[in-house]
């Protein structure tokens, strides 16, 4: 028997009132587009955001569970973890889905022994991660487990249908918007010990053991994206934690992400273990300056081209170069959009940057937004970069930091 310890482990719980206000959300597309059931397999790459579109479907996931599932257009929803160990805990630390049953790490004949019970042999079955998640544009499924499936129900259909979880998920309930608004709290007090902690000589390993130790002791989850940069110039933030002493003049860039059951929120902060070069101040402010202006623009109804066109805009009224993403949406997993200041490259007139572009943001949207403002043809600058939510009187930033760029003398 597993100890679960008050309110099934003290995890979040979403309400029953959300479930069904996602579920009907879900299952309206799906009638939209003629599919009986969705089906999903276990990926925890990317920080476990390649399974979000089970999570969002089951509130099971995350700590780098794996779980699959079995939705269906009406009905019971039901979900397969590894063992009997996770059957009861996950039993124990959700109440949205009662149907839990095991793999043993053999994922297709449990969710073939479904598809039966649902006699779905000539049903349209739609599989989430076929193909086109932002991030993994090829698609986040084991093939190996779908082609099981499929020599199952010869006369099926398979459909993607990531794309239409992408579209339940783009906009946020009031439930959801509080979880990542929790978890920007968790990053200002990250930044909060980044900048206490920082000082020559401290090992850098150190100081992202403290970032992690600030998410989890704050109710975070793991894993969670952490990107770690320190030296000379505008050091790279990358995925590492170097086994390397601070030194005077290091200069700080981090990009850093904290979870709150599963939800994110995502910030950008820098420093300087020293003076701060006056161009590097020159470009923060700039990047300041466009965030806030952004911000005020942006509200219900405006499209994501209409922003970028702005960002292009004031930027280069600043004398500086808009690159580096400017914004990708934030919640459970890798949500759209996924949009570019930088032009310049095939990559940024692939589908990928581009197709959501004409879309109007919607009431519920949440994204990070991190305008870089570059000195000529620098690779990456200092900037500010923040969780911004869009409600029905305009964006709203969910972080309560001031940005600054301090100096650690």
């Amino acid at each position: 028997m597993i100890n679960s310890g008050e309110r099934g482990f003290g995890l979040p719980k979403f309400s029953h009132g959300e479930r069904e206000r996602r579920w009907r959300r879900v299952r309206q597309r799906m009638r939209e587009a003629e599919l009986d059931a969705i089906i999903g397999f276990p990926n925890q790459s990317h920080w476990d955001q390649f399974q979000a579109d089970i999570r969002y479907l089951t509130h099971i996931g995350g700590h780098q569970t794996e779980v699959a599932v079995v939705f269906p257009s009406s009905g019971d929803v039901t979900a397969f973890v590894r063992g009997g160990n996770e059957v009861e805990w996950w039993n124990i630390a959700q109440d949205w889905v009662t149907d839990i049953r095991t793999s043993r790490r053999a994922w297709s004949p449990p969710v073939i022994a479904r598809l039966k019970e649902l006699q779905l042999d000539q049903g349209r079955i739609g599989v989430t991660g076929l193909s086109g998640l932002l991030r993994a544009p090829e698609g986040t499924v084991v093939t190996g487990i779908l082609d099981k499936v499929k020599e199952a129900f010869p006369k099926a259909k398979f459909e993607n249908a990531t794309e239409l979880l992408q579209d339940a998920r783009s906009v946020k309930g009031p439930e959801e918007v509080a979880w990542i608004e929790r978890a920007a709290e968790i990053l200002d007090r990250v930044v909060e010990a980044i900048l206490a902690k920082a000082r020559p000589g401290v090992m850098e390993n150190e100081m992202v053991a403290a970032i992690w130790q600030t998410i989890i002791a704050n109710g975070g989850d793991n894993p969670s994206m952490t990107h770690w940069g320190a030296g000379a110039g505008v050091p790279w933030a990358c995925r590492i934690a170097p086994h390397r002493r601070l030194q005077s003049g290091d200069m700080i860039n981090t990009e850093l992400e904290a979870k709150y059951g599963g939800y994110i929120a995502q910030t950008v902060q820098a420093a300087c273990l020293g003076k701060i070069a006056p161009q590097l101040k020159r470009d923060f402010a700039a990047s300041v300056e466009v965030f806030d202006a952004l911000v005020k623009f942006m509200k219900p109804g405006v499209s994501f081209r209409e922003v970028v066109a702005l960002y292009r805009k004031l930027v280069g009224e600043s004398g500086h170069t808009p690159k580096g993403m400017l914004l990708h949406g934030r919640g459970i997993g890798e949500d759209r959009p996924q949009v570019t200041g930088e032009v310049d490259g095939d990559i940024y007139s692939s589908a990928t940057y581009t197709k959501h572009l004409d879309l109007a943001l919607l009431e519920g949207n949440v994204f990070v937004l991190k305008p870089g403002a570059m000195p000529g043809d620098a690779p990456d600058s200092i900037r500010c970069g923040d969780t911004v939510v869009i409600t029905k009187d305009g964006a709203r930033r969910l972080g309560k930091r001031v940005f600054n760029l301090p100096e650690i003398l």
